[in-house]
């Protein structure tokens, strides 16, 4: 019952209440009409001279066009959408068609410039670097501005088929004040350093600019020596197809659990192979279930590596 009681109160009634009144009202109108009618009628009433039978039937259809009439009214005050298409048809149409044709347009136009880089992607060159929250915000931002250029300068030969930025970067509109904004950021880390990772500011395709901008990381302590980074298990651990599915697995779960701590994805899609021991020959040693754990070895900051060592054993129990 209460599912349903809440089922109802997510309906909107109003469109329907709408219709309800207007049909109330309508019959109202149409009463009236009918009773005006026949009081026209019976006392043979005329308007500016005319008969009284034409003056009964002008009488029947003004009351059919005050009913439209009112109708339409409460239809514009009460339901927005018909009010836009009563009032602004056209305007609407021609919107449509201008916004149509800015989409086949954009179909035309990424059929012919294929995607560089799309919103966000990393820029594999030079990678992710550590910036100090302790110096000064002139030299967060000096170095933020030498790291820009770097990048920018990088992808000017990198990627031909783009716009590169000027050959003095930071004189591009915009960036100066950006990487005022960014260092004071960084500077707010402290005592953590910045892990900064250059991306495309935005999709870029083929003969247009090139758009750089910067993701920005605190260099925080995700894990301690020691503590697991993710864990899988394996349902038969004699079988090679299901070890070889787990260790993907796992694989997949080490990148997800350290994005999810606060490492650069750049840096946790590449995670190293573990730093002891043959994963199969461990996993062929144990005859049934088993879970095979990613511990890590060392310390592990935002800005890597994600050091960590393989161990399996049996499920207990089983």
């Amino acid at each position: 019952m209460i599912l349903a009681a809440l089922g109802l109160a997510a309906v909107d009634f109003r469109p329907a209440t709408s219709v309800v009144i207007i049909i109330v009202i309508a019959g109202v109108i149409a009463f009236i009409g009918d009773r005006v009618g026949h009081l026209v009628g019976r006392r043979r009433l005329t308007l500016f001279g005319l008969r009284p039978r034409y003056t009964s039937t002008i009488s029947a259809i003004a009351f059919g066009m005050l009913i439209a009439i009112v109708a339409l009214v409460i239809v514009s005050i009460f339901v927005k959408n018909a009010r836009v298409a009563l009032f602004s048809i056209n305007k609407l149409n021609d919107e449509i068609t201008a916004l149509s044709a800015d989409r086949d347009r954009l179909i035309e136009f990424m059929k012919e410039s294929p995607l560089v880089f799309r919103k966000d992607e990393a820029l594999t060159y030079p990678g992710a670097v550590t910036v100090s929250s302790r110096q000064s915000v002139e030299e967060i931002d000096r170095e933020l501005g030498l790291f820009f250029a770097e990048v920018a300068n990088y992808y000017r030969t990198a990627a031909p088929d783009v716009i590169p930025y000027p050959r003095d970067p930071m004189k591009a509109a915009g960036v100066a004040a950006k990487l005022d904004k960014l260092a004071a950021y960084v500077k707010s880390f402290a005592p953590y350093s910045a892990v900064i990772v250059p991306v495309a500011g935005e999709n870029i395709f083929r003969g247009t600019n090139m758009v750089i901008t910067f993701d920005v990381y605190k260099d925080a302590l995700l894990y301690r020596k020691g503590e697991i980074i993710a864990s899988v298990e394996v349902a038969n651990a004699k079988s090679t197809d299901l070890d070889r599915q787990a260790l993907f697995a796992l694989d997949d779960l080490l990148v997800a659990n350290a994005t999810s701590h606060g490492m650069p994805p750049v840096i946790a899609n590449s995670p190293p192979r573990p730093e002891s021991g043959d994963p199969s020959a461990q996993l062929g040693a144990i005859d049934g279930p088993a879970v095979i754990t990613a511990v890590a070895t060392r310390d592990i900051y935002a800005e890597g590596p994600l050091a960590w060592s393989l161990s399996v054993s049996p499920v207990a129990g089983r």
